[in-house]
């Protein structure tokens, strides 16, 4: 269950979990808000979906077509990646287990009203180790598991071309907590670096960017590309992806994807990253919003190309490891069948 009215991490999460499943032999139902994004994906990707509207006037009439959904369906699981699917869930799903699995930044709230939905809960799902060494199951009174989120390692993969030697990738929104000013001004400190800004604005706009790096003395060196409905393009035509991220980052996507697609990453030891790039095997951590140090960093990546292609290799070799689609299926297929049979 994902009622996500846009197409965000969140959805693509419950997406990547459903495949997941799915490649894993289940019978997978995907609910989610009517004409929403993560439902036109999941039809192309084979998967059975329902809309009950479960947000804001229609919760109710949702409700019931969520209830008549289980009676048809008879799952032996139902696991919900929203507030309100929570809810919805918790209150219809009679004796079947539920899971919430929480993949945001953002802290449950343990109140009395959030005490009793968690006593309907079967279990709590995290998607990276980070969010349980902070705390975010504190005050759970049920059992608590860690998950990650999956990467489509098939089709984020190495191309097989070599990338641009010393060539940086970027792929993240435009936005101050996403690091691009540190990035852009690390280049100082790596003359001989090139790097590739994919994305859009939010709230920052390209002008901004490109303000920084023309105050920087680096803008012969940055291009920008713009949005790109498949970013790919992008990472093959670098040989290092950065990830320098300020704050968020629960689960990186594009740390993952970069990965799956053979590029070391260097990125900020930020939250969740910590657990996904490991320092001097699939890349190298710097402290968040410190250029000076990342900028050595590129530096010295860019001076030893074998160096780049280990990191690289190891990193996609951890990625189909832990997060594949075939390897976070059997987890999720593990967990499921454990409460199945406590339920």
């Amino acid at each position: 269950m994902a009622t996500c009215r846009w197409w965000n991490a969140t959805a693509e999460g419950a997406l990547l979990q459903a495949r997941a499943l799915a490649g894993a032999g289940a019978e997978v139902l995907l609910t989610g808000q009517p004409g929403s994004p993560i439902l036109d994906r999941a039809r192309d990707a084979g998967l059975d979906t329902r809309a009950p509207a479960l947000s804001g006037a229609s919760f109710v009439s949702g409700l019931a077509m969520l209830g008549r959904l289980l009676r048809q369906f008879q799952p032996h699981f139902i696991c919900a990646h929203r507030s309100e699917d929570h809810l919805a869930a918790a209150v219809v799903r009679g004796r079947i287990p539920l899971a919430r699995i929480r993949s945001d930044i953002r802290r449950p709230v343990r109140s009395c009203a959030s005490r009793l939905l968690d006593s309907r809960t079967t279990v709590e799902v995290y998607s990276s180790p980070f969010m349980l060494r902070a705390g975010y199951g504190k005050g759970r009174r049920g059992p608590v598991e860690v998950i990650p989120q999956a990467v489509d390692t098939d089709r984020f993969h190495p191309t097989g071309l070599p990338g641009r030697a010393g060539t940086l990738v970027i792929a993240a929104r435009f936005s101050e907590v996403k690091g691009h000013g540190t990035l852009i001004r690390a280049l100082r400190h790596a003359p001989g670096a090139r790097l590739v800004v994919a994305g859009a604005g939010a709230q920052l706009s390209e002008g901004d960017l490109r303000a920084v790096a023309e105050a920087e003395g680096v803008a012969d060196r940055v291009e920008f590309t713009g949005y790109l409905a498949d970013v790919r393009d992008a990472y093959s035509r670098a040989s290092i992806g950065v990830v320098p991220s300020l704050a968020s980052e629960a689960v990186s996507r594009a740390a993952l994807e970069m990965m799956s697609s053979g590029l070391p990453v260097l990125a900020a030891s930020t939250n969740g990253l910590v657990d996904v790039v490991l320092d001097g095997r699939t890349g190298i951590l710097h402290p968040p919003g410190d250029s000076a140090a990342l900028g050595r960093q590129i530096a010295y990546l860019c001076a030893d190309p074998g160096l780049v292609d280990l990191l690289g290799r190891n990193a996609r070799r951890m990625c189909e490891e832990l997060y594949s689609l075939d390897s976070v299926g059997a987890r999720w297929t593990a967990l499921l069948r454990d409460h199945i049979r406590e339920a």
